[in-house]
């Protein structure tokens, strides 16, 4: 009866996290670039124990604890049409380079740019764009600039810069950080793609699909209330049985 306690305290534990990851997912559909988290629960009954001696002061017992885990979701987004000759969409593989404020470089696959007051190519949030040679800049009086699907950037006849996409290996080693951003792991360098594909004037959706996480937010609501119910009958189990062997013997 203990153990069933035990088992669905870490029942609600991880559909807590559960829902933590779904609510930031709704919250974040709208953003444009946005990789959602998936949540798994393992059921290795080695992590489920090592899992609950963490969780619950050491307690031994042999009862089924689930372990959770959350890793972010590398797939493409829909191409949203924007009209803008700022706007860039990946087609295919490959990560937008921006400096970062403290000039450590960073990741996304958010191409909502625009160009600054130095008519240099910022993200929304005024961080530079790392192109092929470097900041890419404008001439205003140039005219206006066209981007071809590998990233050429022309004004009239002449080629101005180039943006480039950057291959990350081991996508499981990125961070998330600030701005949605991404900070590669330590000690490795990622290299510019080859090949490439760009769409201008669209920007890459979320891949959250909104339906699919609200139809998640139900089922944890309904397992959660199921775990609580279950607790509450072991816990009369357990105060009947203590009430039976306290009552004195005839």
């Amino acid at each position: 009866m203990v153990e069933g306690i035990y088992s669905n305290a870490a029942s609600l534990s991880a559909l807590e996290k559960w829902q933590s990851v779904v609510s930031q997912n709704l919250a974040a559909s709208n953003v444009a670039g946005f990789k959602k988290m998936d949540f798994a629960i393992e059921t290795d009954d080695q992590k489920m124990m090592e899992y609950a001696q963490k969780d619950f002061g050491g307690a031994q017992h042999t009862g089924h604890m689930p372990t959770r885990t959350t890793s972010i979701n590398f797939s493409n987004g829909d191409h949203k049409p924007t009209g803008k000759p700022t706007d860039f969409a990946i087609d295919g593989d490959g990560f937008f380079q921006v400096r970062g404020d403290d000039g450590n470089p960073l990741f996304t696959r958010d191409g909502e740019f625009h160009f600054n007051q130095n008519n240099t190519l910022v993200t929304k949030d005024g961080l530079e764009v790392v192109g092929a040679e470097g900041p890419i800049t404008i001439d205003p009086e140039q005219g206006a600039f066209t981007v071809a699907r590998d990233g050429t950037i022309t004004q009239g006849d002449n080629a101005v810069g180039r943006l480039a996409l950057y291959e990350i290996e081991d996508t499981d080693a990125l961070t998330r950080v600030n701005g949605g951003y991404f900070e590669g792991p330590a000690g490795q360098n990622p290299q510019a793609l080859e090949e490439m594909a760009l769409i201008q004037g669209s920007i890459e959706a979320s891949n959250v699909a909104p339906m699919a996480e609200m139809v998640s937010m139900i089922a944890i609501s309904r397992a959660y209330e199921a775990s609580q119910r279950a607790m509450r009958s072991h816990d009369d189990l357990i105060s009947k049985a203590i009430s039976s062997l306290g009552s004195p013997t005839a």
